[in-house]
């Protein structure tokens, strides 16, 4: 009998919040049968998935990397992330509780192989791509072919070359979204074991065709690869794409008890409201950001971040540059704000319909999608972001159609900078809701840059770390040295790791 591994949600949930028991699926009764049906391991694998990924401390360095938040005055500055280097032990969990998630998965969709059970197996396998493309993305190669293998006896998987895992993930999301469009009409429904879209197949193929075109688009700056991501965005052109209204989003029923809230907001809020330890006192306001926010008009820099308690000139948003030797302080500094913080029962962004939209905007603009309209595309993606952060499409019409404003207007930007245009202001709108993109996004293209002087340029401001080890960041994570531990044969024949070298393989620059 094939192992189970039931991941509980609080075990994925790092830093404070690490007691969870929401959707538990208990293993230890020894009454209990010896499988669990895939409708109840499938909410705790998704919630599992959610709590990790929305938990800000898991991608802190992105958000301080790229100019969005702080460590506020009064803290120790973490010197290997000022300094630009990580070690095996930095962020080693992201690793470890995405395989953890991932064994999980792989339990609903091995579980999951009759006819009948269809939309069980696709969601699992669409959610795995996405668990490895982060993995893929942040590690380059990684245990793939032979990961989910212990019960045959594998317990030393190999590691298999990143591009090749990056291309089976396309296969595998263009399998699972013939799963569901061939779903028989008596095919089991997923309804309430599905905390994302609730049952509904549509979106969910919509949600893998979406992280099909993300895996593509990220390849879009390499040389020779322009055939096969259009023809592979053809194959399932007719799907279509996560439009407005429609992102992914967890919500397995947060309450405002302890450990059942929203993972993001639980990281900074008691149940009864109250602040947790440091919380807002900690990660506060990046300069960078409130910058741009204040330079554009931006009719979400109030839903960013607030404003300071004691504002030293005027009543904006200020922040911090995170490594910088000199600080102002806290009550000069902008925490942050209602937007990004949500509620106790804010659904959990997965993928969001204006990360979407920004996607689609990119690919129509590079000529990877032949239907479409580019302006259109990020004009909307702006809006759906004015709007998630609790603004109104009022808001960003003005907001886009400033006159002569090269970060903001369409129709202001020449062709050639209109790419750098959608992503910088993906970088905007994705600030504390999904850190991965942001570091994808600048890897691979270099945006945002120009006058915003973003974090990791802060030699610009001349006081940043003088001890750093570089002046641009890491381009990936280390190896944890829970793996080298246990697998460190595997590891040594990935050959000597370089912060600043090993680059991803879609990096190009």
């Amino acid at each position: 009998m094939k192992k189970l591994f039931i991941l509980l949600s609080v075990l994925l949930v790092l830093g404070s919040a690490c007691n969870k028991d929401f959707l538990n699926v208990d293993e230890k009764n020894p009454n209990a049968a010896s499988s669990v049906p895939a409708n109840l391991v499938l909410p705790a694998a998704l919630n599992s998935f959610t709590a990790f990924y929305d938990q800000p401390d898991n991608y802190s360095f992105v958000y301080l990397w790229y100019g969005m938040w702080c460590i506020q005055n009064g803290y120790v500055q973490p010197s290997n992330l000022t300094g630009y280097n990580f070690l095996n032990t930095s962020y080693q969990n992201n690793w470890y509780y995405s395989y953890m998630v991932l064994q999980n998965l792989d339990y609903v969709e091995q579980a999951s192989t009759a006819k009948k059970a269809c939309n069980f197996r696709a969601i699992s396998m669409i959610m795995k791509a996405l668990v490895y493309q982060n993995l893929v993305d942040s590690y380059g190669n990684v245990p793939y072919s032979e990961a989910l293998r212990s019960s045959e006896g594998i317990l030393k998987p190999k590691y298999d070359d990143q591009k090749a895992i990056y291309e089976n993930l396309v296969v595998k999301l263009d399998t699972a979204m013939k799963l569901i469009e061939n779903a028989p009409v008596d095919a089991d429904a997923v309804g309430a074991s599905d905390i994302i879209y609730q049952g509904d197949m549509a979106s969910w193929e919509k949600f893998a065709n979406t992280i099909k075109l993300r895996i593509l688009v990220n390849q879009s700056g390499m040389a020779g690869r322009a055939t096969y991501i259009t023809t592979n965005l053809a194959t399932t052109a007719t799907v279509g794409y996560i439009g407005a209204g429609e992102g992914a989003a967890a919500n397995p029923g947060y309450s405002k008890s302890t450990n059942k809230m929203n993972p993001f907001y639980e990281n900074f809020y008691k149940q009864d409201g109250s602040l947790q330890a440091d919380a807002l006192g900690y990660f506060g306001a990046g300069q960078d950001a409130c910058n741009f926010l204040i330079t554009n008009n931006d009719p979400r820099r109030l839903r960013f971040y607030s404003l300071p308690s004691s504002p030293a000139t005027g009543a904006n948003i200020k922040g911090n540059v995170f490594g910088a030797l000199a600080l102002i302080t806290v009550p000069e500094t902008s925490k942050l704000g209602p937007g990004i913080l949500g509620a106790y029962n804010t659904p959990a962004p997965i993928l969001t319909d204006f990360e979407s939209l920004f996607l689609q905007a990119e690919a129509v603009q590079r000529g990877l999608l032949t239907t479409g309209d580019a302006k259109a595309l990020y004009e909307s993606a702006v809006t759906r972001s004015v709007i998630y952060m609790g603004g109104t499409a009022a808001d960003a019409t003005t907001y886009l159609a400033q006159v002569g404003n090269q970060k903001t207007t369409w129709d202001a930007v020449p062709d050639a900078g209109k790419i750098e245009l959608i992503i910088t202001q993906k970088w905007c709108a994705l600030n504390g809701i999904s850190p991965m993109p942001i570091w994808t996004d600048y890897r691979r293209t270099g945006f945002p840059k120009g006058d915003i002087p973003t974090s990791i340029s802060c030699v610009i401001h001349w006081t940043a770390d003088p001890y750093r080890k570089s002046d641009a960041p890491p381009v990936r994570l280390l190896y944890p040295q829970t793996e080298i531990s246990t697998n460190g044969d595997n590891v040594t024949l990935q050959g000597t790791i370089s912060l600043t070298d090993s680059k991803i393989f879609w990096q190009n620059r």
